[in-house]
């Protein structure tokens, strides 16, 4: 149903609503609001994921593969029921915050109460089902426990996130992530130099939470986003978790394709293998900031525009696609031709079975990339319930594909079953956006960025000799010429980047225009 505000029709919700009906903004207003929340989320995430990725080199290095493995272990399986905790709230309070359907002070203190509640029943079972279940020692069982302690962290700092990105004030989100990340990354040095078990570095990574999470609650007052004032209503618990429990779903699902395969090769294979395949997957992950950047700031505003322009929803998806198709592919093929070498200069030959992972898995970061924008359109777009349907058919693949592949090639199966289950999802989320958001200019999107990609590809691999940092310039340069020499943007995107370009000009103090 294309409306922002429910009509007679729909089911009642006993939660206040607003009756204010959103202003879709000019575009040149909207394209402010992206700008300044896309600036400041990539520019956050992008000293995150150098800070991380820095950070990530040395806890591997220093743990080595056995107390590497055993580490993201425990990370991953708390990691799979650990929407236990939230039961899809974020999503839900995210939205309707964004469309002005429901004040954050009505929904702030109740979320904070659910989400501690929810805290102590996911710590507990995740708990019990590691020992009874699972079978992990106790070493390991202690390890997820000190994983589940940061629920209760997270159940206060979570909706002060959910206020301020439903207020697409994500700038403010960025810097409670770099305190966070900051914190991890001094807390987890400290950690690593007094030679602690892998427990302390789980412990370090929501030391820094509550510090976090002040500053963010400081804003929202400065700014008069809510007041904050303790207000809590049970009557409307029942309400908040029937809306969310789609969004549970679909976060499951998308946990459980991110962890599983973890936990999996935890339960059969060696925690040498864990760790091979860990190091490899965690270089993946970190090179999903421009899907971050996008998506945190899209999806509210997209929310905002269905119902009152379809067409403004096509339009930036179309654009998104095309972004980060464009960044993704190279980065792709590029990887996969330089595995090895990557592998062995970042992590030393203890890791060197990582490359064979690293030239499979980085195929999934396209397609990632790309299944989580269609998944944020179908958030924004009432389409929960749909995407909820395809995250479960991506989930039973991957449990399927895991559950053959691992057992027979161990952690290059693993990868194998990720790079299909990314595929699936994107095919069949494409499918449900199709109709009403199709890709309007296949060869621009899509094949262009694939021959310039391809071009690159051959001259890395000729001048494959050459040291890692030169053929990374080398690749990034022939890629970016070929592409541009191809003239892939059309003019109503040329005039955007344009646009973009002049802004920031005249917010550095370039020019006046």
């Amino acid at each position: 149903m294309n409306r922002i505000i429910p009509e007679n029709n729909e089911i009642a919700s006993p939660i206040p609503a607003s009756s204010t009906e959103p202003i879709l903004e000019s575009g040149h207003e909207a394209a402010n609001i992206l700008l300044r929340n896309s600036s400041f989320f990539l520019g956050a995430d992008t000293i995150i994921k150098i800070l991380s990725f820095i950070f990530n080199v040395y806890v591997v290095r220093q743990l080595g593969d056995e107390r590497f493995g055993f580490y993201s272990a425990a990370l991953a399986y708390a990691g799979i029921f650990s929407i236990i905790g939230d039961l899809g709230m974020t999503q839900y309070a995210t939205r309707e915050i964004a469309r002005g359907r429901h004040k954050a002070d009505d929904l702030f203190w109740n979320l904070v109460i659910l989400r501690l509640m929810l805290a102590v029943v996911a710590t507990t079972l995740i708990t019990l089902s590691a020992h009874y279940i699972a079978g992990y020692n106790l070493q390991m069982v202690f390890g997820i426990f000190l994983v589940c302690i940061g629920f209760f962290f997270y159940a206060f700092s979570g909706p002060v996130e959910i206020v301020l990105s439903g207020k697409e004030r994500i700038d403010y989100i960025s810097i409670m992530t770099i305190i966070g990340q900051l914190g991890f990354v001094v807390f987890g040095t400290l950690v690593l130099v007094g030679g602690i078990s892998f427990h302390g570095l789980i412990v370090a990574t929501y030391i820094a939470v509550p510090v976090s999470a002040l500053f963010g609650v400081r804003y929202i007052k400065r700014l008069n986003l809510a007041t904050l004032k303790f207000k809590i209503t049970p009557g409307i618990w029942a309400s908040i978790i029937k809306h969310s429990l789609p969004f549970a779903l679909i976060t499951f699902t998308l946990v459980a394709a991110t962890d599983l395969d973890t936990v999996l090769l935890s339960l059969w294979r060696s925690p040498h293998e864990v760790g091979w395949y860990k190091a490899a997957y965690n270089l993946v992950f970190k090179l999903l900031f421009i899907r971050g950047a996008l998506l945190t700031t899209l999806t509210p505003q997209m929310s905002r525009y269905y119902g009152v322009s379809s067409a403004r929803v096509g339009k930036t998806f179309n654009a998104s696609f095309k972004i980060l198709w464009m960044f993704s592919l190279p980065i792709a093929l590029g990887t996969s031709v330089l595995a090895r070498p990557i592998i062995t200069f970042l992590y030393t030959d203890e890791f060197v079975n990582s490359a064979t992972v690293l030239a499979i898995l980085i195929w999934a970061l396209p397609l990632l990339n790309l299944s989580s924008l269609c998944g944020s359109v179908t958030t924004a777009t009432d389409k929960e319930k749909k995407a909820a349907q395809v995250y479960t058919t991506a989930a039973i693949i991957n449990l399927v594909t895991n559950l053959i592949a691992i057992p027979i090639w161990g952690y290059v199966g693993a990868a194998v079953a990720t790079v299909i289950t990314e595929a699936v999802a994107l095919i069949l989320f494409y499918s449900v956006l199709h109709s009403e958001f199709p890709l309007t200019d296949i060869t621009n999107t899509l094949v262009k960025p694939a021959i310039a990609a391809g071009v690159m590809a051959i001259v890395v691999f000729m001048f494959i000799h050459l040291p890692l940092l030169v053929l990374t310039v080398v690749g990034a340069v022939v890629y970016g010429a070929v592409l541009l020499a191809l003239k892939p943007f059309n003019t109503l995107e040329i005039e955007l980047l344009w646009s973009i370009f002049a802004t920031v000009r005249s917010k550095l103090g370039w020019g006046t225009t």
